[in-house]
C-alpha cells in the first residue's frame, strides 16, 4: 500500500508541477541560489541549497527550476508515505481492539495519507521550488522515529539539521518534549534530565545545526547571491534570527497589533480547516480526537500541543492581515497544524471503519472529493507566467540597460533567467528593496559594474541616476515610482512592462507594442487564475498598460489611450481608475451617455475595492485614498446629470459623494448648485454653509450664500 501511495501521489505532483520557474513567492530565488551555491534570504536555508544543488545534478532532465520542483514533489510523496507508516505501526501495536484486522488499518492509513497528499496546501507547495515539503518530511520522520522506533538521538540530530531548511520546525518541539517526558521508556532508557544526557543531546543537535556553517564559508567567496553577507558571527546570528526582516514572518505585520487582525485571521484559518479533508473532514476529525482521548491520551496531548502552537498561536503572533497576498504567505505555514489534523482524521476513520468493517472501502470517496476539488486550482502543468514575464521584461530592454523591480516573483524570475539560464548578462537587475543593503551594493558593483545607492526617494535616486548616466535606466510597474522619482524631477517613457527614466523630455517618443514582441503562452486574463501570485503577475501587464495609457492621455494621443484602456479591461476588468479615465475622455468629447456608463462602472468597482480594503484591514491611508477617488467619481457623475438637466439624479450623486466623504467641500457646493436649479433656497443655504465650514477659503460659496439668503428674505 505504501508503494502505491507514493507512486500515486508522486505521479499527481509530477503531472501538475510547474514546467519551469514557479509563480510562487521565492521559487526563482531558491532555484538561483541552489544553482550557484548562493545564500538565500534570511535565515539562508543552507540545507535546502545543498539538497537542491544535489538534486539538480542527479536529475538528468528538465531545466534547473523544474528539477527543484521535482525535488519538492519527491519529499511531499515521502511525507505521505512516512505518515502512513507511522499510523500503521502505532495501530498494529495498541490502538485498535482487533489487532489482527490489518485490512482496516491499511485502508484507513492509506486514505488519510492520500488525503493529506492531495490537500490544497501540501499539493500547492509540492509543485514549486520551495522548502516546505522538506520540512513536512522531517516533521513526520522525527515523529516516526520517536513514536515508533524510540530513536531519540537520531530525532534530535534530524531536528538540528532540519533547521537548516526551515527554522519554524522548532514549533513541534514543545509537543515532542511533552511526549518524551511523559513516556517512561524514554525516561528510563535515556535519563534525559541527567547532565550526561543533556550534553549528549546538545552535541547531537549542534552537529545537525552545524549545517549553518555553510553560510559563512560560502559567504567569504562572495557568490552573486550573498544575502546579508553572513561571513562573521554577528551577521550570521542576524541572518539566522531574521533580524533584517524584523524577526517577523513578513514586514507588513509590524504595522498591526494582534487585536487588529486576530478575529479575521482565525476566521480564515478555521474556514480552510473545514475544507481541508472535504465536507466529511471535521466530523471525522472530532471522532478521531475522541478516539485518541479514550485510547492513548499522550499522543492526543502531543498532537494537540503541536497543533495549538503551530496553528492558532503562530497565527496570533504572525499578525498578518486577511488580504489575499498575506493569506498566500500564511498558507504554507498551516502545514504543521494540517499534519496534526491528519493524525486526528485517521483515528476518526479507524473508529468508523471498526464499526463498519467490510464497508470501510466506501471512505475512498473522501480522497476522490478532495482530488476533484483541488485538481483544477493546483494543475500548473502548462504555466509559464513567471518565466515569460521575465523574458518579456528582457525583450523590452536595449543593451547595457539597468532594470529596477520590487516584488519577489518579478525580481527572482529575472535573477533566474540571468544567473541560471545566462540570458542577457548585459543587463543589471536591481531589487529595489535591497538597494540600501551594503552587501547588495558590493555584489552589483563587483559582478555588474553598477554603482547602486538606496532607491527609496527622489534625492537618492538622483544620485543613482547621475552615477549611471551612461546607461539606460528602466523600472517595472511593480515599483512605486512616485516615491522613488518624486514629482517633476524626472520624465518616464513607457515601454509597456518597463519604463525608461530620463532627466529631460524626449520628443516624438513612441513605445513599442508588446503584442508584437512579447511571448504569451498562458491566458492574459486575471480571472483565468485562482491564486494571488498568478493574478498579480498577469495583472502587471494591465498595470503597465495603465501607465502607458496615462502617458498617451497626457501627450494628447487620446485614441491610443482609449485603445490601451480597453486592452486593460480585457486583462483585468475590475480596475475602477480605468473606467474613470475612460469616462473623463468621453466627457471631453461631450459623449455624456458613454461618460455616465463608464463612471457608473468606476463607482461599482470602487465600492468593491473599498469593501475589500475594510475586509482586508488595509492601512488607513489606503482606505482614505480609495474613499477620495470613490467620492470624486460620484461628484463627477453628478455634474454629468446636471448637464443633462437630471437634477434629482445629480443631487443623489452628490449625496452619495458626501456620504462616502463627509468633508468633501466641492460635492457640498455642487449640491447647492443643484438645489439652486430647484430654487430650494433653504437647502442651498445649508449646503453652502457646510461648504464654508469645511473650506472657509472657498472662492464662490460666500457670494452665492449671500444671494441665496437674500432670495429667501433673510
Amino acid at each position: 500500500m505504501t508503494i502505491l501511495l507514493f507512486l500515486s501521489s508522486f505521479a499527481i505532483y509530477l503531472y501538475t508541477l510547474f514546467p519551469c520557474i514557479a509563480v510562487y513567492r521565492d521559487a526563482g530565488e531558491m532555484s538561483s541560489v541552489c544553482f550557484n551555491y548562493g545564500i538565500a534570504h534570511p535565515p539562508g536555508y543552507p540545507l535546502y541549497v545543498i539538497l537542491g544543488k544535489l538534486f539538480s545534478l542527479l536529475i538528468p532532465f528538465g531545466n534547473i527550476a523544474y528539477r527543484l520542483n521535482v525535488m519538492s514533489a519527491l519529499f511531499a510523496g515521502l511525507t505521505s508515505v512516512i505518515f502512513c507508516l507511522t499510523i500503521k505501526h502505532l495501530n498494529n501495536n495498541s490502538l485498535i481492539e482487533n489487532k489482527n484486522n490489518t485490512y482496516i488499518i491499511s485502508i484507513c492509513s492509506f486514505i488519510a495519507a492520500f488525503c493529506l497528499a492531495i490537500s490544497k496546501t501540501l499539493w500547492s507547495v509540492s509543485i514549486v521550488a520551495e522548502m516546505y515539503t522538506i520540512n513536512t518530511f522531517f516533521i513526520v520522520m522525527i515523529i516516526y522515529l520517536l513514536l515508533v522506533n524510540r530513536h531519540l538521538l537520531l530525532s534530535v540530530f534530524l531536528l538540528g539539521i532540519s533547521m537548516g531548511n526551515r527554522i519554524d520546525i522548532v514549533l513541534i518541539t514543545p509537543g515532542i518534549f511533552y511526549y518524551i517526558v511523559s513516556n517512561k521508556e524514554f525516561l528510563d532508557k535515556y535519563k534525559i534530565f541527567s547532565i550526561r544526557s543533556i550534553v549528549y543531546l546538545s552535541i547531537v543537535f549542534i552537529l545537525g545545526f552545524s549545517v549553518y556553517f555553510y553560510l559563512p564559508f560560502r559567504s567569504k567567496t562572495m557568490p552573486y547571491l550573498n544575502w546579508n553577507k553572513p561571513d562573521n558571527i554577528q551577521t550570521l546570528i542576524e541572518t539566522i534570527t531574521r533580524k533584517t526582516h524584523g524577526s517577523t514572518l513578513d514586514l507588513i505585520s509590524s504595522r498591526y497589533t494582534i487585536n487588529d487582525v486576530l478575529a479575521p485571521e482565525m476566521n480564515v484559518y478555521f474556514k480552510r480547516t473545514f475544507k481541508l479533508f472535504s465536507v466529511l473532514g471535521i466530523p471525522i476529525i472530532i471522532l478521531g480526537f475522541l478516539n485518541l482521548y479514550k485510547k492513548q491520551k499522550n499522543i492526543l496531548i502531543t498532537t494537540s500541543i503541536i497543533y495549538l502552537i503551530a496553528g492558532p498561536l503562530f497565527i496570533t503572533i504572525a499578525k498578518m492581515p486577511p488580504n489575499p497576498h498575506a493569506l498566500a504567505i500564511m498558507d504554507p505555514h498551516y502545514l504543521i497544524s494540517d499534519l496534526m489534523l491528519a493524525f486526528w482524521f485517521v483515528y476518526g476513520l479507524l473508529l468508523l471503519s471498526y464499526k463498519l468493517k467490510k464497508y470501510s472501502f466506501t471512505f475512498f470517496i473522501i480522497p476522490v472529493l478532495i482530488f476533484a476539488s483541488n485538481f483544477k486550482t493546483q494543475n500548473m502543468r502548462y504555466n509559464f507566467n513567471a518565466y515569460d514575464f521575465a523574458r518579456n521584461v528582457f525583450r523590452s530592454l536595449p543593451k547595457n540597460s539597468i532594470v529596477i523591480s520590487r516584488e519577489d516573483i518579478q525580481v527572482f524570475s529575472e535573477w533566474y533567467l540571468q544567473l541560471v539560464e545566462k540570458k542577457r548578462d548585459d543587463i543589471t537587475v536591481i531589487a529595489k528593496g535591497l538597494s540600501n543593503s551594503k552587501w547588495y551594493q558590493e555584489i552589483l558593483n563587483k559582478y555588474n559594474n553598477t554603482n547602486v545607492v538606496s532607491l527609496a526617494n527622489q534625492e537618492s535616486f538622483t544620485r543613482f541616476y547621475n552615477l549611471n548616466k551612461n546607461r539606460n535606466i528602466y523600472y517595472t510597474s511593480d515599483v512605486e515610482d512616485f516615491e522613488m522619482l518624486g514629482q517633476n524631477a524626472f520624465f518616464t517613457y513607457p515601454n509597456f512592462l518597463v519604463f525608461n527614466v530620463k532627466d529631460k523630455k524626449m520628443p516624438d517618443y513612441r513605445p513599442i507594442d508588446f503584442q508584437e514582441i512579447y511571448i504569451r503562452r498562458n491566458p492574459l486574463k486575471v480571472d483565468s487564475y485562482y491564486d494571488i501570485f498568478n493574478q498579480k503577475i498577469v495583472g502587471q501587464y494591465a498595470d503597465s498598460l495603465f501607465r502607458a495609457a496615462l502617458f498617451s492621455m497626457n501627450n494628447g494621443k487620446i485614441d491610443q489611450a482609449v485603445n490601451y484602456f480597453e486592452r486593460i479591461i480585457s486583462i483585468k476588468e475590475d480596475v475602477p481608475a480605468v473606467y474613470f479615465n475612460l469616462g473623463w475622455i468621453y466627457f471631453q468629447k461631450n459623449s455624456l451617455d458613454k461618460t455616465e456608463y463608464y463612471y457608473k462602472l468606476s463607482i461599482k468597482y470602487y465600492e468593491k475595492m473599498h469593501k475589500d480594503a475594510l475586509d482586508y484591514r488595509s492601512f488607513p491611508e489606503v482606505v482614505d485614498s480609495i474613499v477620495v477617488d470613490w467620492a470624486t467619481v460620484h461628484n463627477n457623475l453628478g455634474t454629468i446629470y446636471e448637464k443633462q438637466n437630471k437634477i434629482n439624479e445629480a443631487i443623489n450623486a452628490y449625496s452619495n459623494a458626501v456620504t462616502i466623504k463627509p468633508n468633501y467641500a466641492d460635492a457640498h457646493y455642487n449640491m447647492a448648485v443643484a438645489y439652486w436649479h430647484m430654487k430650494d433656497w433653504r437647502k442651498v443655504i445649508e449646503e453652502l454653509e457646510t461648504t464654508l465650514r469645511i473650506n472657509p477659503n472657498h472662492s464662490d460659496a460666500p457670494k452665492y450664500l449671500y444671494i441665496a439668503k437674500k432670495n429667501l428674505g433673510l
